[in-house]
């Protein structure tokens, strides 16, 4: 699977080289992949061409989430990833998934033709920025307020959401990855009042969000910085705000960030389930 998948990805725009252990900490954990529903293509014993996914609901259905596609140079233009999600078709109605879902760069216009292909429909649009010089603007410094915790209540943290997430940051599915994933809260009492899930191997921010009636006093900027300080890389990330969000754009943006990349979120619904 990972020979297969750096060479699927060998000239993609973004760099997906990485090593066997980052490989297994990206599918096995934190896409939490469902092997059952996960198609590949063989030329005899080589894996030609995958589809690695996961299932959770989202959106209020049950969905399975395309985190990977790949075919390997040589085998391209041959329509194999609507002949992977057709084999595997009845298997996903087996198990009542409603729909799948993915993301696709938006200038990747080769496979945006073959998902629309296979039966995907183009829907929200996600941009994903970066702080590519590792400084943050305007920022306070409430270290002393956080508090580090090792896990967390869906419920709680659901109820005063900012950045409402693709299907892969959401709160069900980084339960499967808190082994690699960092959590700061800042509490009142017992009242969970702001919290941010990140990864302090790659800087990555899965999920920030402060209580409404909290939110322009300092609280979130704090928490995005003091992240940093827990984290290898300074060159922080987050991933798929969606465009419709410009009060979370304009935080992020007023912080340094930049946007880097523009994404289609693509859904397919599944008939007959």
């Amino acid at each position: 699977m990972h020979r297969t998948f750096i060479e699927a990805f060998s000239d993609y725009k973004v760099n997906m080289k990485m090593s066997r252990e980052a490989f297994e900490d990206r599918m096995l954990s934190k896409l939490n992949i469902e092997f059952e529903i996960s198609p590949g293509i063989y030329s005899g014993d080589k894996l030609v061409g995958f589809i690695f996914q996961s299932m959770n609901t989202y959106e209020g259905q049950l969905a399975a989430y395309n985190g990977g596609t790949g075919v390997i140079p040589g085998y391209t233009g041959q329509g194999l990833t609507g002949r992977m999600y057709d084999f595997i078709l009845p298997e996903m109605k087996k198990r009542g998934i409603e729909k799948c879902v993915l993301e696709v760069l938006t200038d990747n216009a080769r496979a945006i033709s073959a998902y629309e292909n296979a039966g995907f429909e183009r829907g929200k649009t996600f941009q994903c920025f970066m702080l590519k010089d590792g400084r943050l603007n305007n920022i306070r410094n409430l270290s002393d307020r956080f508090s580090k915790v090792l896990d967390f209540s869906i419920e709680e943290y659901s109820s005063i959401g900012e950045i409402q997430p693709g299907m892969l940051d959401q709160l069900s599915q980084i339960k499967h990855h808190l082994a690699k994933e960092s959590i700061l809260e800042f509490r009142k009492g017992d009242e969970l009042l702001a919290y941010i899930i990140f990864q302090p191997g790659n800087g990555r921010i899965a999920q920030l969000a402060v209580r409404p009636e909290f939110r322009r006093q300092g609280i979130a900027g704090a928490l995005v910085y003091q992240a940093q300080q827990l984290c290898e890389s300074k060159a922080l990330s987050v991933l798929n705000i969606e465009t419709k969000q410009e009060g979370v754009i304009n935080f992020f943006t007023k912080l340094g960030f930049g946007c880097d990349l523009l994404q289609f979120e693509m859904q397919k619904k599944i008939a007959d389930v």
